[in-house]
């Protein structure tokens, strides 16, 4: 990684990371630009900027017609890997200092079955073929993000009392990459990384330099929400502050994966979704289930999406919020 001695780019705490961030998110900026949106004073944010390119992390651009030349980051300075770790895939991907993918791989996983160690030591082998593949040396990576499909200890970097992983509470997660890797490992909650992409470069990145909040909900295999205040990741005092999909349903007795009865998860996550699609298919209740079903097509998500227009979304979905406490509940995340 290269050396930067005033401060750590890549920790958008420093100042540094903070004008480098802002510039990467909404680049390329004028010098003013900057200095409206950090609040510093225009000298301080030359000499930052002055430094950041002379390590090569900037660079200058002119605009056709115009004088005043444009900042943005040096895409190819360096590089990022993020991984994404669902309770049934795995996916790795590098990255450019801009957030642009450029090469990715990923496949099938069993969190329970494979455990940690075995998990990600693929995730290591994925990183170096994505390495390889690109021609990348061991310097040029700066940064690892990782998200996981559990409450997290962010600070040191291990997931905590994980419902549905077994064998992974705290587990070194963070500290066993970074002894394969010379560069920082940061591991989140997977909706709080999420939540922390729409913030920096999706539907809330207006509201980021405004210090915004907002909330990310996730509906799949399990539920859960990334919360956004001020800005910032909101993760509770024990990293579990969006894990809704593990919130009591009253009066619900439905068995959830955890080993609970009633949570959120089990009445309205994608498997609860599967088997009331099934029973539509089987009951005769909806034409276009029967007919994939019949198909041995996978009754999930993406099969009730492309329904939706018929009523077989809705149809299940209906079923899912005939559960009154359900409504309720979401109506409550929803303000």
């Amino acid at each position: 990684m290269t050396e930067f001695d005033l401060d750590d780019p890549v920790n958008v705490s420093t100042t540094a990371g903070r004008i480098f961030k802002i510039i990467r998110d909404h680049g390329p900026l004028y010098g003013k630009d900057i200095v409206r949106r950090t609040g510093l004073a225009k000298s301080t944010v030359s000499a930052y900027v002055d430094r950041l390119m002379s390590v090569g992390l900037l660079r200058e651009e002119i605009p056709d017609g115009m004088k005043r030349r444009k900042l943005k980051v040096a895409e190819s300075a360096g590089y990022v890997v993020g991984v994404a770790l669902g309770q049934s895939h795995l996916s790795v991907a590098l990255c450019d200092l801009e957030a642009e993918i450029i090469d990715s791989v990923g496949g099938p996983v069993d969190l329970v079955r494979e455990g940690p160690e075995k998990v990600l030591n693929r995730v290591v082998s994925y990183a170096r073929e994505l390495e390889q593949r690109a021609g990348l040396g061991p310097s040029a990576l700066f940064g690892i993000g990782f998200g996981l499909p559990s409450p997290v200890d962010y600070s040191h970097g291990v997931p905590v009392n994980p419902p549905v992983m077994p064998g992974w509470d705290r587990f070194p997660v963070a500290s066993f990459l970074a002894q394969e890797f010379t560069c920082p490992v940061f591991v989140d909650n997977d909706v709080n990384v999420m939540a922390l992409a729409e913030r920096d470069k999706g539907a809330a990145s207006d509201l980021a330099y405004r210090k915004g909040s907002f909330l990310l909900v996730k509906a799949g295999t399990g539920i859960g929400a990334g919360i956004v205040i001020n800005g910032e990741i909101y993760r509770g005092a024990k990293g579990a502050a969006g894990d809704i999909g593990h919130i009591g349903i009253d009066g619900d007795t439905t068995l959830c994966r955890c080993g609970n009865a009633g949570c959120l998860e089990a009445v309205a996550g994608g498997r609860a979704l599967a088997v009331r699609a099934r029973a539509a298919a089987r009951e005769g209740r909806s034409p276009y289930l029967a007919e994939a079903l019949s198909r041995e097509e996978a009754l999930d998500a993406e099969t009730l999406a492309r329904g939706a227009t018929m009523g077989a979304a809705i149809l299940v979905l209906d079923e899912v919020f005939s559960h009154k406490n359900v409504g309720m509940l979401m109506r409550k995340i929803s303000d």
